[in-house]
């Protein structure tokens, strides 16, 4: 077998094994954001009063990041416009990771808790970026959207 073959098989096993890895991101971090969604939708008015009221601005917050979270995620599940699902949740857990889990701020009883919400978002925000940027990989609805 050639050099140019050896290369060949290399870079194919790479691909495949790289879209291996990308479904599982796909697949792991789904879950947190549909689960997420789903208890936002049963305790829909609980969500929009800790938003901001149940009437205007918390019930139109709470819309959206239950859309943002139902949509995003099974788009990721699916692999479906997966690149733009990764890329808005990112933004969306940056904003939600500052709004509900800023440690620096939280009561001396909370801050473990909080910090270690954040440490997993960063975490969360790492595996979103590498999917906005690589993609869905191979095993999608959509390869590569």
């Amino acid at each position: 077998m050639s050099s140019s073959t050896h290369l060949a098989a290399a870079d194919k096993t790479g691909r495949l094994s790289d879209s291996w890895v990308l479904l599982f991101a796909r697949l792991a971090i789904a879950p947190l954001f549909l689960y997420s969604g789903i208890g936002k939708l049963m305790a829909f008015s609980a969500t929009a009063g800790r938003l901001g009221g149940a009437d205007g601005i918390g019930a139109v917050l709470a819309a959206g990041a239950t859309a943002v979270e139902l949509g995003c995620g099974v788009a990721l599940v699916l692999g479906l416009f997966a690149r733009q699902a990764a890329a808005v949740l990112f933004l969306f857990t940056i904003a939600a990771t500052l709004m509900f889990h800023n440690f620096w701020a939280a009561p001396e009883a909370q801050v473990v808790t909080q910090t270690i919400n954040f440490l997993k978002n960063l975490g969360l925000l790492g595996a979103l970026a590498l999917i906005a940027a690589y993609g869905p990989g191979s095993y999608a609805v959509r390869a590569g959207s």
